[in-house]
């Protein structure tokens, strides 16, 4: 059998965009269970800490256990997802996390279609704002048009 791999639908087709919210869980079937997914999350301002712990309180609560971090303010929303993660997941002292999420971050947007890329499964961008939203998908469009 042969396989054919085709990068333009590798970038694009599993994605899907939204506002760093909780409304874009709301009514969206295939956003009740992430663990297939990996959310990428993009932010260069702080956003509300409020905002902030439900978001990752219900990315983390749907299963999924790879995010990743872009932007300006992308350590200070690691450090609420990894706390979040701990207060569900828990610290076993024995044998340390006993089920946990892997947080990474990458610099810059412009690396986001070679981050997408190397994802499994589909792909959820959560920007902090309709700029970096359109920021985000003319990035990948940059990259779908080389091939």
């Amino acid at each position: 059998m042969t396989a054919f791999f085709y990068p333009e639908q590798t970038i694009c087709s599993n994605v899907t965009y939204g506002l760093l919210s909780t409304a874009v869980f709301a009514n969206r079937k295939s956003l009740r269970d992430l663990s297939g997914h990996t959310v990428i999350i993009v932010t260069d301002e702080l956003v509300d800490d409020t905002l902030s712990r439900a978001v990752a309180d219900l990315i983390l609560r749907r299963g999924c256990k790879n995010i990743a971090f872009c932007g300006e303010s992308s350590e200070e929303m690691q450090e609420i997802f990894d706390q979040e993660d701990r207060e569900i997941n828990g610290f076993n002292d024995v044998t340390g996390y006993e089920d946990f999420a892997i947080t990474r971050r990458f610099e810059d947007i412009q690396d986001l279609s070679e981050e997408i890329s190397m994802c499994w499964g589909d792909v959820l961008v959560l920007c902090s704002n309709m700029g970096l939203l359109r920021e985000c998908q003319r990035v990948i469009n940059e990259e779908i048009a080389i091939y």
